[in-house]
């Protein structure tokens, strides 16, 4: 074989290493464009996905925890209201009937002939309550869900109602003087005289305090169709407390109350 044969069949090593790196080189950048394909539809997906294919972590532990509901307490203010349109409750009364005598006799000859006397018969009634159109809203302080302090208006006499019952009160005995006629403001001051008296005697007697325990009687089975089982009745406005906290027990977590509109 010939000096110039040889030289055309043989290869050279270092042409044969360029042609294994540019193969090497045409994998990577295929490897790289694929890569690259595969980022930018991965990145696709996630901002055109749903809201749960990335969940936060506080939502993932929630996810694992019981919703408790939250405990709403009423609004003192809103009791109040109901209870103002309750205005006055009458929650005690005193009867009693008492026999007022009137007499305008002369002396001597003079009482023979100008005199006047009376017997009045009269029957009353008294009536006493509790004004809840006084209450405010700082007449009511919620405890809890359970307890709540109230202090009601005191109870009082209402002036306003007639004690006298006409159909039942009457003139048993009426003396005039030969020379007289019937005086009719006497009749007026005698009933006059026997309401003042029969309102003196229930205001000696215990009708405010039956009056005020049967208004707090009352208020406490109004409250309790509230959810209330505990009420306190304060002799002056209830004190301020600490916001109620609810407790949540372990395992749970409290679920979010909406904002009242304003």
């Amino acid at each position: 074989m010939s000096k110039e044969e040889l030289v055309e069949t043989e290869t050279p090593p270092r042409s044969r290493a360029r042609a294994v790196l540019l193969g090497l080189l045409a994998v990577f950048l295929v490897a790289l464009v694929i890569m690259g394909l595969s980022v930018a539809r991965l990145v696709n997906t996630v901002s055109e996905g749903t809201a749960g294919v990335v969940e936060p972590l506080g939502d993932r532990v929630r996810s694992l925890l019981v919703p408790a509901t939250p405990v709403i307490l009423p609004n003192p203010a809103t009791v109040v209201k109901q209870i103002n349109d309750l205005s006055r409750l009458e929650t005690a009364s005193y009867e009693m009937e008492k026999v007022v005598t009137a007499d305008a006799e002369q002396d001597g000859l003079l009482g023979m002939l100008l005199g006047e006397s009376m017997v009045f018969i009269a029957y009353g009634k008294v009536y006493a309550g509790v004004d809840f159109s006084r209450m405010v809203a700082a007449d009511m302080v919620v405890v809890d869900p359970d307890t709540v302090m109230v202090h009601l208006p005191p109870a009082e006499i209402f002036a306003d109602i007639p004690v006298l019952d006409n159909d039942r009160s009457f003139v048993a005995d009426r003396d005039t003087g030969l020379l007289t006629q019937a005086d009719p403001e006497l009749e007026t001051q005698v009933r006059q005289a026997a309401e003042a008296s029969i309102r003196e005697a229930a205001q000696s007697s215990d009708i405010l305090t039956r009056a005020n325990n049967n208004a707090q009687t009352y208020m406490r089975n109004f409250l309790s169709g509230l959810g209330f089982t505990e009420v306190i009745f304060t002799p002056d406005t209830p004190p301020a407390v600490a916001p109620y906290q609810q407790e949540i027990p372990k395992g749970y977590y409290l679920l979010p109350t909406a904002t009242p509109a304003p």
